[in-house]
């Protein structure tokens, strides 16, 4: 297409700086440019280049780009004030339940749009009487608020779609005025859409007007009349401009096999059959097995210095060929993006509303009320709670995300809607459903990745067409539940198959590169697939295609697959020396099962918790430390109260468990507060000491729970550690805390905390037994050097590497979370 668009350019000598030249997408545009810039030796002044973008069947990147201003309502804005108009049914239950209608009753009016049909001109309720049955006819109310009442409300300002075919015909008028351009040309388009459609008629009528149809239109003109036919769409502008396809005048860019294609999508089987053997054929068993022989494919490509065009109809595919070309180290421009509603950002803020629904938790009507919009809401949550969002997310990362709900916001509040936690959290999905993070584009990639549309004007020396099943490649056309097929024929609506015709179109112009990869997946989904019919087609009629790479690629991927088997190797966890600083709470593991300590500290193995698994003793804890750690007021009061405000977020006030949890509260608040809040106490940076091993030393860190007038105090809210453990050193922490306070280990400890002879307090407040536990500084001392000569013997052990991390069968939960990695009944 580049080529015959040059040659139309170059015939008559006009001065190209002075053209004007349609096309169909912002792709083609720039890829025009580097055309012209090449074939004038780097340096030219440029034609008007203008991205048409059509399709409006498909999201394209110009119609995800459009700006709106104050002329025009954004779709936001729409979907909101449909939402509440439809609420106001008694029938529908909430805005949740309007909202999901709503955007698909504004999806079927864009379609109309496009189509240039006006849906105020319709009368629904005559159109669906009482031959349809009694849900057509409710649908027929909704239609008119469509049609009738929500025009009224934004006072006759545009919607998106109106303002883009608007935008395309006011080229009319500019295209007209002589003199200002030298030549007018539209290529590429198949005037699929009325907006382009009349544009192109304009252009046709103009003596300096210039249309380059995609393909070659030839063969019989029963089968353009056909709506899945590839030219039907390109046969009727012409047959509206009074012309035929012998008026068409063909343009030479080489020899190629379209001719074949043409008769193969005729209908009339011709027998002649066509060498295509630089088309290759891969049957993959399974959708990721298809991304793995794509990238196969693209990487044997870009090592043979090759440029490389992939062609994917589906989002889902996209992501997996995006994995596979990450795995290979294969850089690509990617037109898609990730979904807003898939983003981290995205999907943090959906599940922290997903437990608020599930707990009936009130805390978001408690901040709606207090900040009065969306937007502030989530804003505060991200400054004041960004570690409760899961998972994480890079703030800056995720701009469109934020713009598209403080665009959510406003529209909101402009429509007068104020949502409850479940119709928020249907909101945000829906708005973050709307947006595309689009990573940089890779200017300097040698494998560009696009949908159909996109791909138009774009050259390769090897395309690979995935997802060649029927449904996806072509996919099915328009289908609205809201209206039959009867209905949407009466008012003028094209055939669902138009979209056919446009992909196979693509098909044929796309598999006549130099080298061709078609592929698909025999099992879609755990469903058996059926061969795109543009397949059939090309068989049918004798096409002669390559399978011989694509087995090759597929044996090549299968026997990566296929590992070598390697007999388990029950040998020793022997691991080189282990010099790394060590935190004291995991001495534990080291002295009472060595394997847990590699596996958790070397490996840095730590078991997940389950999913189902609900809150337990250890967020018990977490949250008991995280009050106690912070107090600053020590009555009992503001104890429980600040105690039982955290519980209600992880358990919810009306549940069992907060019931037990605030028991608990009360036993401890009392002697928290006698032990804690008499005592000029901190939570101490991190600390460290060296412990000797050998002529070296290997350093240990910790962090006190609290130190005060010379004391370390470990919060215990389970059970303590029993003094003969103690007194064994097989419960190191806490005297080797009191190690580091004495030697001066803790940096910002103050001076009336430290002591050349400090003492150990466990505050333990396991249910029935609260109460401190207290180690003068004798015992403390004698408990200080048990602890060190444990650890040293350890660490002499260990350290220095070659000796086995044994595993030991212990009955403690804690120290049994590696007992399969390490094969303890092998």
């Amino acid at each position: 297409m580049a080529d015959a668009l040059w040659q139309v350019m170059g015939a008559g000598g006009d001065d190209i700086s002075r053209m004007l030249i349609f096309l169909p997408s912002r792709r083609a545009v720039r890829v025009t440019e580097k055309m012209i810039a090449a074939r004038m030796g780097g340096a030219a002044i440029l034609p008007r280049l203008v991205a048409l973008g059509e399709g409006a069947d498909d999201q394209t990147e110009d119609e995800a780009d459009v700006v709106t201003d104050d002329a025009t309502v954004s779709d936001m804005e729409r979907v909101c004030m449909l939402t509440r108009l439809l609420a106001a049914d008694e029938a529908v239950p909430s805005y949740g339940a309007a909202l999901p209608v709503a955007r698909d009753l504004l999806r079927m009016g864009d379609y109309l749009d496009n189509e240039g049909i006006n849906p105020a001109d319709i009368n629904w309720t005559d159109i669906v009487d009482e031959k349809y049955a009694a849900h057509f006819q409710a649908k027929a109310g909704m239609l008119n608020i469509l049609s009738r009442v929500l025009p009224d409300c934004f006072g006759g300002r545009q919607t998106r779609s109106q303002r883009r075919n608007a935008d395309i015909r006011r080229w009319i008028d500019v295209i007209g005025r002589e003199g200002a351009f030298s030549r007018v040309i539209v290529c590429a388009s198949t005037a699929s859409v009325p907006a382009t459609a009349d544009l192109m008629a304009a252009v046709a009528a103009l003596p300096w007007g210039r249309i380059i149809l995609s393909g070659r239109i030839q063969g019989r003109v029963a089968d353009f009349e056909l709506p899945t036919n590839p030219y039907n769409s390109e046969y009727k502008f012409l047959k509206r401009i009074g012309l035929g396809a012998d008026d068409v005048i063909p343009i030479d860019v080489g020899a190629g096999c379209m001719e074949f294609f043409n008769r193969a999508f005729g209908n009339v089987i011709t027998g002649t059959g066509a060498d295509l053997s630089h088309c290759h054929l891969i049957e993959c068993n399974r959708e990721a097995e298809e991304a793995v022989a794509v990238a196969e494919v693209a990487a044997r490509a870009i090592e043979a210095k090759k440029s490389v065009l992939v062609i994917t109809p589906d989002a889902a595919a996209n992501q997996r060929i995006a994995a596979e070309f990450a795995a290979r180290g294969l850089v690509a421009d990617f037109s898609s993006g990730l979904s807003g509603a898939s983003s981290d950002a995205g999907r943090a803020i959906l599940n922290l509303f997903d437990e608020w629904i599930e707990r009936r938790d009130d805390t978001f009507d408690t901040l709606y009320a207090r900040f009065g919009n969306l937007f502030d809401v989530i804003a505060y949550l991200v400054d004041a709670r960004g570690g409760d969002f899961k998972p994480a997310f890079d703030v800056t990362a995720a701009v469109p995300v934020w713009m598209a709900l403080r665009d959510l916001s406003v529209c909101l509040m402009r429509t007068g809607i104020v949502p409850g936690v479940t119709d928020a959290r249907a909101f945000i999905a829906d708005a973050l459903g709307g947006v595309t993070l689009r990573p940089p584009m890779a200017e300097n990639a040698r494998i560009c990745v696009l949908g159909t549309i996109e791909s138009r004007m774009q050259t390769a020396d090897v395309v690979i067409l995935t997802g060649l099943n029927d449904g996806m490649f072509p996919a099915r056309g328009y289908e609205n539940a809201w209206l039959p097929r009867a209905v949407a024929e009466k008012i003028g609506l094209p055939s669902p198959d138009r979209k056919v015709s446009l992909m196979s179109l693509d098909f044929m112009n796309l598999s006549c590169g130099g080298e061709v990869y078609w592929t698909r997946s025999k099992m879609s989904g755990g469903t058996q697939t059926m061969a795109s019919r543009f397949l059939s087609r090309v068989m049918a009629h004798g096409g002669a295609v390559d399978e011989q790479v694509g087995t090759d690629i597929l044996d090549t991927v299968r026997r990566r697959d296929q590992v070598a088997p390697r007999p388990l190797n029950p040998g020793l966890a022997c691991p080189p020396a282990d010099w790394s600083d060590v935190y004291v709470t995991e001495l534990d593991y080291l002295i009472h099962n060595p394997y847990a300590f590699y596996a958790k500290h070397i490996l840095r193995l730590n078991p997940p918790k389950d999913y189902w698994e609900g809150v337990d003793a250890r967020d018990f804890g977490d949250l008991v430390h995280s009050v106690l750690e912070k107090a600053t007021v020590w009555t009992e009061d503001a104890l429980v109260a600040e105690m039982d405000a955290r519980a209600r977020t992880l358990v919810g006030e009306n549940s069992v468990q907060f019931h037990f949890w605030h028991k608990r509260f009360v036993e401890i608040a009392p002697v928290a507060c006698r032990v804690l809040g008499g005592l000029q106490c901190k939570i101490e940076t991190p600390g460290e000491m060296r412990v000797p091993v050998g002529a070296a030393f290997r350093t240990v860190r910790a962090r006190a729970d609290r130190v005060a007038d010379g004391i370390v105090i470990d919060i215990k809210t389970g059970e303590a550690p029993r003094e003969s453990v103690l007194k064994e050193g097989g419960a190191p922490q806490l005297p080797l805390e009191a190690c580091m306070l004495k030697s001066g280990g803790f940096a910002d400890v103050s001076a009336s905390a430290r002591s050349a002879a400090p003492r150990m307090m466990f505050l333990q407040l396991k249910s029935g037994a609260v109460g401190p536990i207290e180690y003068d500084e004798e015992k403390t001392a004698t408990l200080m050097e048990a602890a060190l000569t444990k650890v040293k013997e350890y660490f002499n052990i260990y350290t220095a590497g070659m000796h086995e991390y044994e595993n030991r069968e212990i009955k403690d939960k804690k120290y049994r979370a590696w007992d399969d990695l390490a094969r303890t009944n092998d």
